[in-house]
C-alpha cells in the first residue's frame, strides 16, 4: 500500500508544522474502539464529580453545565454510533448467502 500523502507536498508542509506524521496512528479498529469508549467513560465519571462537587457547593455553575453538556454529548454519540453498528448488523443478517 503506498502511501499517497507524502507525494501532495502542500499537505506534507502542513503535517511537518504541525509536527504531525503523515503514517497513520499505530493500532487496529479494536483499540480505536476501545480508546474511545474509555474515553466516553472517563468524560461521563468527570461530569459526575463536577456536579457532586457542585450540589456541595464547591464548583461553579459554569463548570457544572460545561460538564452536563460535555456528558450529553457523549451519550448522544454513543448512541448513534450504537444504532449504526446495530443497523450495520441488521443489514449483515438480511444479507443474501
Amino acid at each position: 500500500m503506498s502511501n499517497a500523502i507524502p507525494a501532495i507536498a502542500p499537505v506534507s508542509a502542513a503535517l511537518r508544522a504541525y509536527g504531525a506524521s503523515a503514517a497513520p496512528a499505530a493500532g487496529d479498529f479494536g483499540s480505536m474502539v476501545g480508546k474511545a469508549a474509555r474515553t466516553s467513560l472517563a468524560t461521563l465519571r468527570q461530569a459526575e464529580v463536577t456536579s457532586a462537587r457542585g450540589v456541595a457547593g464547591m464548583a461553579d455553575v459554569q463548570e457544572v453545565v460545561q460538564a452536563a453538556t460535555a456528558a450529553e454529548l457523549t451519550v448522544q454519540t454513543m448512541t448513534q454510533l450504537r444504532d449504526k453498528v446495530v443497523g450495520a448488523y441488521t443489514d449483515v443478517l438480511r444479507m443474501a448467502v
